[in-house]
């Protein structure tokens, strides 16, 4: 045991992440989705074997592998992401693995992990077809009932947690690795001293204890949050389990699950889990819950006013536990001891949060984990359901997130001294025009992400007016390269040369967010909902993230130890999140209007999309200059509290002061901003009601 987790420490710091347990509406047999392992795995090496071959022949390959079979095969065009099966998402899409197993009379159950079978892992139940027509006729007791069937995979348990979910499946369990069996019992002694309402077993809070292979697995379970119609007793939906080994050693099974044969495709990409994120209506009651019981402590705040997409606006802490510094990127990677749980709460009753509460209650918004690459595991991803049809989808990100093509950045690129002061400006428009006429550039300045220099060049030169020609001649390598990086350049102010322009459009292609911390990258993405009926059902999703680690180095040149969560939960890609689920939203109304027809709805979601991406646009700039301000603080800071004379220590102190001034002058004028487009956004919601 370290210093720094030594017994004198809080419990949460003993801690690391196990599990995530999600409770399905409908799961097949093992034997289906072992077919469809096969399948998938047939179907990598066959694309590979190809030659990466395009996404028409990638097509050619999946359906001759399914008729080999009889399987019928979904058109990869008509793909919904409301209505799939989890676990199928999982092994198409992500290429996880289902590891093990349990199918008893009132449950199937499967455990799913990434090719790295100790890194992130997911439970999947789902209730037979006989209980759930039993839970839908409310003739299921919603308590645990004697039986051999664990508790954690009985019809009740699950029942349970659809009576408080609106009877829609979600996110049911975070699962937490103890050191021991020892330390659970001290976890749920804390619970029943402080917070005795929130314990599972009815039977007091002594854990559930289950015969193991070399000793006992032990099991202490509580509700996560307090119901808000009773503050005094538990919602009774999302639990926090704990689970530990009687003999203290590392937890290499789950009690009640049978281990699976295994075979993962070669172009796979390990999981690690970062985070797992909550909307609750009481948020500063499940912080105070978490630091009673566990010693969690708020590491991040986002107050009023800074967290906004129109008129929805929400408050979120990012609270966890004190970690070990890491002394790699490896450990960085797959270390699963720093806990953070954000936490959010709606301030609006518009917007994301404020519905998923409406329809869904207390519950989980989405679990993240972490990858190598997230921009090649996306593009796989992405490359599985445009060939297979099945698999994940993800949130759309306005283009102008990434870049756009002003006219001052063309002016910029051709300024030349002999020449007069009139012509760069000429130029510039003739160029940008003549890119919107043959439609390389949209009116409002997004490029094609396929155009090259010699498009460009093509273009202009078709009709360039011979007095326009030598200074053309003279700048259009410039004019050409800021054409081509007008399709990332916010991203390109942020990180420079740090990646090669094909990697930056496939961050683009992709639509992967970018956010920069000192410096330290964060790269995230997320799905579109997960285990989502209808299309316009609130619904957790997922998000894959990579933290790029910088490597830095102390005045001796040593390497300096890697912090845990290097490059945060940054603001910009936070306010962006936010901003995407409600784009996406009112992408989808749209889509849904145009297809029913109904022009003046229509109007009104293009409305909301246009807003929506405007208030993107006008933030962005704040974003950097609030990142770049939190970046100057955390590094005065860390200067200060290196060994020195006090004379440094102050100076490093009142630098850090001045950036801190800084990041609350960018909080200011976001929330100006806000402010703007929750009203512009209130006319708009005004023009729909007209239409009821």
């Amino acid at each position: 045991m370290s210093e720094s987790k030594s017994i004198f420490s809080p419990p949460g710091d003993r801690l690391k992440y196990n599990h995530v347990h999600f409770y399905a509406e409908k799961l097949e047999n093992l034997a289906h989705y072992k077919a469809l392992e096969r399948r998938a795995n047939e179907f990598e090496a066959a694309y590979m074997k190809a030659g990466k071959p395009s996404i028409m022949k990638g097509r050619g390959i999946w359906r001759e592998i399914a008729k080999k079979e009889g399987i019928q095969v979904v058109d990869p065009e008509k793909y919904n992401a409301s209505g799939q099966d989890l676990v199928e998402q999982l092994i198409c899409g992500a290429g996880w693995r289902i590891i093990a197993s349990n199918e008893n009379p009132e449950t199937l159950s499967y455990m799913l992990s990434s090719s790295d079978t100790e890194g992130a892992r997911f439970i999947v139940t789902a209730l037979r077809a006989e209980e759930k027509t039993k839970t839908e006729a409310n003739k299921v007791n919603t308590f645990q009932q004697p039986t051999s069937i664990p508790h954690h995979f009985q019809a009740s348990t699950l029942s349970r947690f659809l009576s408080v979910h609106n009877s829609k499946p979600g996110v049911a369990v975070l699962g937490f690795e103890a050191e021991s069996g020892e330390e659970v019992e001290k976890i749920m002694q804390n619970y029943s001293k402080k917070h005795p309402k929130l314990i599972v077993n009815k039977a007091g809070w002594k854990p559930w204890r289950y015969a193991a292979k070399d000793g006992e697995q032990v099991f202490g379970e509580a509700y996560a949050y307090y119901d808000p119609k009773d503050a005094n007793e538990p919602d009774m939906g999302t639990i926090i389990r704990f689970v530990g080994e009687a003999t203290g050693k590392p937890l290499r099974a789950f009690h009640g699950l049978t281990p699976c044969k295994v075979m993962f495709p070669k172009d796979s990409y390990p999981a690690y889990c970062d985070h797992w994120v909550s909307n609750v209506f009481d948020r500063k009651r499940f912080l105070q819950t978490l630091n009673d019981v566990l010693g969690f402590t708020p590491k991040v705040d986002f107050n009023a006013g800074v967290v906004a997409a129109g008129e929805a606006i929400i408050e979120s802490t990012v609270t966890g536990n004190s970690s070990d510094v890491l002394s790699s990127a490896d450990k960085a990677l797959k270390s699963h001891d720093q806990v953070y749980l954000p936490i959010n709460n709606a301030l609006s009753t518009v917007g994301h949060v404020h519905l998923f509460l409406q329809e869904l209650g207390q519950g989980i918004q989405h679990v993240a984990s972490r990858v190598s690459n997230v921009v090649k595991f996306v593009a796989t991803v992405n490359r599985r359901r445009q060939t297979t049809g099945l698999g994940f989808s993800f949130l759309r990100i306005p283009r102008s997130y990434y870049g756009r093509l002003a006219l001052s950045d063309l002016i910029s690129a051709c300024q030349e001294k002999n020449f007069t002061a009139s012509e760069p400006e000429e130029l510039a428009k003739f160029v940008l025009k003549s890119l919107e006429a043959k439609e390389f550039v949209s009116l409002s300045g997004i490029a094609k992400l396929d155009i090259s220099s010699e498009d460009v060049q093509k273009v202009v030169e078709e009709k360039l007016p011979g007095d326009l020609k030598p200074l053309w001649e003279t700048t259009k390598s410039r004019m050409c390269e800021c054409v081509l990086r007008s399709r990332y350049n916010n991203l390109y102010k942020l990180l420079r040369d740090h990646f090669s322009p094909e990697t930056y459009l496939s961050i683009v292609r992709n639509q992967v967010l970018v956010d920069i911390q000192g410096n330290d990258v964060l790269f995230q993405i997320f799905t579109a909902n997960i285990l989502q009926r209808n299309p316009r059902d609130e619904a957790p999703f997922l998000e894959f993230i990579q933290r790029v680690c910088s490597e830095r180095k102390a005045n001796d040149g040593k390497a300096l130890p890697i912090r845990p969560g290097c490059g945060g939960f940054g603001i910009r890609n936070f306010l962006t999140l936010f901003l995407s689920i409600e784009v996406s939203k009112a992408m989808r109304s749209l889509e849904a209007s145009l297809k029913e027809n109904d022009e003046k709805r229509a109007q009104i979601s293009q409305k909301r999309v246009n807003l929506l991406t405007a208030q993107l646009n006008e933030s962005n700039p704040i974003l950097t200059a609030i990142s770049d301000s939190m970046t100057a603080e955390s590094d005065a800071e860390l200067a200060a509290a290196r060994p020195g004379g006090e004379k440094d220590k102050e100076e490093w102190l009142g630098e850090a002061e001045r950036w801190r001034k800084k990041k609350l002058e960018g909080n200011k004028l976001l929330q100006k901003v806000s402010e703007k487009y929750k009203a512009l956004m209130a006319e708009v919601r005004k023009e729909e009601a007209k239409l009821m």
